[in-house]
């Protein structure tokens, strides 16, 4: 039976031992199994959503970039109106993108345990200091962690990406003839970037 990604487990506030009593019909086997705090993982699950939440935003202005064909006489105008959303979307999440670029997700640290796959039974014990007070703890399977983190961090590039991109688009002004050259460059990388 595979472990659930996540998991209750009683564990002691005093000494830190872990311990989920169940009984096999014969002699346990058990096998190693590494954990992580659910604190941890529920943070870093947050800071990834919101991560893609904003790089849903600034994809609906590089997708909009990718895509337009102004006509003659329209490609300023086009320029300054994604200038405009390049602008604004950098404005709402710029601050929460670079701080989030900056952090890359750590690894976390792990609780080995020995956990029965027959029964279920887990076991981490620890030399008790007298002070017992069995709690439940929300505990994660380091793999899913990892699974989680190492999509984070790709999204993390994906954004510093896209906002690298945007902050050309919004600050950068052309100067004058080039209009027509600067939309094609930043659209290439548009395109790229999709």
């Amino acid at each position: 039976m595979e472990p659930p990604a996540r998991l209750a487990i009683p564990t002691c506030a005093g000494c830190g031992a872990i311990r989920q009593f169940e009984s096999c019909a014969g002699t346990c086997s058990e096998r190693k199994l590494e954990l992580v705090s659910g604190g941890e993982y529920d943070e870093l699950t947050a800071a990834a959503t919101a991560c893609r939440g904003r790089i849903r935003e600034f994809t609906a202005v590089v997708e909009e970039l990718a895509t337009s064909e102004p006509g003659p006489g329209e490609l300023r105008a086009a320029y300054e109106a994604l200038r405009q959303s390049a602008r604004s979307v950098l404005r709402r999440f710029g601050p929460a993108a670079r701080s989030a670029a900056d952090d890359s997700p750590a690894s976390a640290e792990t609780v080995i345990v020995w956990r029965c796959p027959d029964c279920g039974g887990i076991d981490a014990p620890q030399p008790c200091i007298g002070v017992c007070i069995w709690r439940p703890v929300d505990w994660v399977v380091a793999g899913v962690y990892e699974r989680e983190r190492s999509r984070a961090v790709l999204d993390r590039g994906l954004e510093r990406s896209l906002v690298g991109l945007l902050g050309r688009l919004a600050y950068a002004t052309p100067r004058e003839g080039e209009w027509e050259r600067s939309w094609r460059a930043l659209r290439s990388q548009a395109e790229l970037a999709r």
